[in-house]
């Protein structure tokens, strides 16, 4: 099981790597 912490940082990251593809399509 993985800390808390890292699945923050993961799902941050995954956020982060999202968010530009998102916003491209926004626009």
């Amino acid at each position: 099981h993985m800390a808390p912490k890292q699945r923050v940082l993961i799902d941050y990251y995954c956020h982060k790597a999202t968010l530009p593809s998102q916003q491209s399509h926004h626009r």
